[in-house]
C-alpha cells in the first residue's frame, strides 16, 4: 500500500511534519505571507496569526495528524486526516482543504469535519 504523504506537495507535507513536531515557526515557512486559515469557526490571516493559532492548538489539544488519503482537485488538495490528541472525541477524522499559490506555498487551509 502506498503512503499517501508521498503524494503531497512539499509545502503541505512540510506543514504537517512541522505541526506534528509542534514547531509553529517551521510550519509557517510553508505558508504564503497573507495566507488564510479557517478552523473551529475562526478565520486567521497572515503567518503571525497562523503561528499563534498553531501554538494555541498545540497547547490545548496536543494534536497529531495522520494522513489517510489525498485527493487532487483543480486548484485544491483535499487531505483526509485522523487527528488524535487531548480533545473530546479523539481521535477525529478531519478534512484539510489546501490551496497553493504560484510559489507552491499554502495560501489557504480550511479544516472541516
Amino acid at each position: 500500500m502506498s503512503n499517501p504523504v508521498s503524494s503531497l506537495a512539499p509545502a503541505i507535507a512540510g506543514y504537517i511534519a512541522a505541526a506534528n513536531a509542534r514547531d509553529s515557526s517551521a510550519a509557517t515557512r510553508f505558508f504564503a505571507e497573507n495566507a488564510n486559515v479557517f478552523d473551529e469557526g475562526h478565520h486567521r490571516v497572515g503567518t503571525q496569526a497562523i503561528a499563534q493559532w498553531m501554538e494555541d492548538t498545540a497547547r490545548r489539544y496536543q494534536p497529531r495528524v495522520e494522513v489517510l488519503d489525498v485527493q487532487q482537485r483543480t486548484g485544491r488538495v483535499l487531505v483526509h486526516n485522523l487527528i488524535s490528541g487531548t480533545f473530546p472525541g479523539s481521535p477525529l477524522e478531519l478534512r484539510y482543504t489546501f490551496r497553493l499559490d504560484e510559489q507552491g506555498k499554502i495560501s489557504r487551509l480550511d479544516i472541516s469535519v
